[in-house]
């Protein structure tokens, strides 16, 4: 074996040294190798999560732009009904108020006062709670204003019949008579005597019918029609405007 190893020495020596060389190349591929595989396992862990962040990103500027974009729908959808609630009061007011100078067809009053009770209805739907209970005031004031001029609207224009005769209308004297006993009977209802005088005062007066008499009449038994209308006027304005002053607040408006 030792006399093998000495005649072919030359030969094992540079089979050793092929073997050494190749292990050496075969080793440091193997650790190149690896690596390279751990640099491009990190670059991958550093895209996916340099991938992440982005997309992360994207999803929140996306939620912040969809949450802008619905809030400023929902802004334009209170303008508009709150907007729409004013004019609907506004409109019904007038017709109401129209009632105590001439009379107002009855389809007119119900869809105006539908058109009201809609549009209370929308704004109830996409405005804040804290807006409510003023609409809810809001629609009750309104209310009590149709109920006073539906209870004496009708008196209140045979009233300005008798106060203000038309020129044709000749002789006025029976006319400024039944105002002058109306007055005196209000002041003091309870009066038999006070009643039958102005009952008589309104026959002698051709232009009423007998139902205006009878409402004028009925009316004496109410406070007078100037002081209870301001009042209730007054109430509903104080609420128009403190229903305008919340609804500014709710859109952001500023001075």
């Amino acid at each position: 074996m030792i006399e093998f190893l000495k005649d072919h020495s030359t030969i094992l020596l540079a089979l050793l040294t092929v073997v050494a060389a190749f292990g050496g190349t075969w080793l440091g591929s193997r650790i190149q190798a690896k690596s390279g595989l751990a640099q491009a396992r990190a670059a991958r862990e550093a895209a996916e999560t340099a991938a992440d962040a982005t997309l992360q990103a994207v999803r929140e500027q996306s939620d912040r732009a969809a949450a802008a974009a619905h809030a400023a729908a929902l802004r334009d959808q209170r303008t508009v009904a709150i907007a729409d609630l004013l004019r609907a009061t506004r409109d019904l007011v007038r017709a109401i108020d129209l009632q105590y100078r001439e009379p107002v067809e009855p389809a007119t009053l119900d869809a105006l006062q539908m058109a009201f009770v809609q549009a209370r209805g929308t704004v109830e739907l996409c405005a804040p709670s804290s807006l409510l209970p003023t609409v809810r005031d809001l629609h009750q004031t309104t209310m009590n204003l149709r109920d006073l001029a539906h209870e004496r609207a009708e008196s209140n224009r045979a009233m300005t019949r008798l106060q203000r005769p038309e020129p044709h209308e000749g002789d006025t004297t029976p006319l400024r008579r039944a105002v002058a006993a109306l007055e005196t009977f209000r002041a003091a209802p309870d009066a038999p005597e006070l009643h039958a005088q102005a009952e008589e005062a309104l026959r002698r007066v051709p232009q009423l019918s007998q139902r205006e008499q009878v409402v004028l009449m009925g009316d004496c038994y109410s406070e007078p029609l100037d002081l209870a209308l301001g009042r209730h006027k007054a109430v509903h304005y104080e609420v128009m405007h403190d229903l305008i002053g919340e609804a500014r607040a709710i859109l952001g408006v500023r001075d």
